[in-house]
């Protein structure tokens, strides 16, 4: 199955300090510089386990080339949309398994959901929503364009993070992803959406992975792998991404979990949130 992987492209600035930050003068800290963004990042995992994936996201005109050049390392097909914003920029400031992001989204503002058209998405079997595309469009819009990728398509939501569905809305949020087919929450976006009434599998980080049924039922769990966690900076992403690749590859949503388990524990292992080439 072919997959689309909509969403977000982001230079991701990732700082691990040495010690506690002080106030007002020098930390000593790791500082790197990586491709990220949530869409991005779960496109990369993805085309990483054999997936056949196509990432659409916004970038400024003048970093298309340089933008596809990078994920085309990771075997990741690109249709990117451009804008004269910047490229968005993220600084991620990491403390143990807690990370604090300052984001501009750039030229991210510019990916509306609705510009889709049923021509752009008839091709794939499986599309995955990053919840930070939802920002530029409404509700109703984003619940269109769901119900018509569902024609042809099983369709997986990331919900972005906390702050995202309180700016949006719980409610818009919950009526805008309603017949999506399974959503992918962490332990604390899903604490902040309450019961779900569909397929729902939460991240908890070092605690594993949690399967909800549609009648918001837990069925079984998944303990995360026992590795040294250097960096959690998407950990998700990569769950996601691993998860998507393996249901490509034979449909069954329960046997394609511990592919996601385990990309998730080499992700954490290493500085950054996409795949080691």
């Amino acid at each position: 199955m072919k997959i689309l992987v909509i969403g977000d492209y982001i230079q991701d600035i990732i700082v691990v300090p040495e010690r506690e930050i002080r106030v007002n003068t020098d930390t000593k800290a790791s500082i790197s510089q990586t491709g990220g963004g949530s869409a991005a990042n779960v496109a990369a995992w993805a085309a990483h386990s054999g997936a056949d994936v196509t990432f659409t996201g916004c970038v400024n005109k003048n970093d298309v080339e340089k933008v596809t050049a990078e994920l085309n390392k990771y075997s990741v097909k690109t249709s990117l949309r451009t804008s004269d914003k910047v490229t968005g920029s993220l600084v991620v400031l990491v403390d143990g398994e807690n990370r604090s992001m300052l984001t501009d989204r750039g030229a991210n503002q510019d990916l509306k959901l609705a510009e889709f058209t049923s021509e752009d998405i008839k091709e794939f079997q499986i599309i995955f929503i990053s919840g930070y595309a939802m920002l530029n469009s409404t509700s109703e819009e984003v619940k269109d364009f769901i119900s018509r990728a569902k024609q042809n398509s099983k369709v997986f939501v990331d919900p972005g993070s906390t702050g995202f569905i309180n700016d949006y809305g719980i409610r818009n949020f919950i009526e805008a992803t309603a017949e999506a087919d399974v959503l992918l929450p962490n332990e604390e976006e899903h604490a902040l959406l309450g019961s779900i009434t569909k397929i729902t599998l939460v991240t908890k980080g070092s605690h594993g992975v949690d399967y909800f049924d549609d009648s918001n039922a837990l069925v079984q769990s998944w303990e995360s792998q026992n590795v040294l966690a250097i960096d959690p900076t998407g950990a998700g992403d990569a769950f996601a991404g691993g998860l998507i690749a393996e249901y490509s590859k034979n449909g069954d949503l329960v046997e394609a979990i511990p592919a996601g388990v385990a990309c998730a524990g080499l992700a954490v292992q290493t500085i950054g949130a996409r795949p080691q080439l």
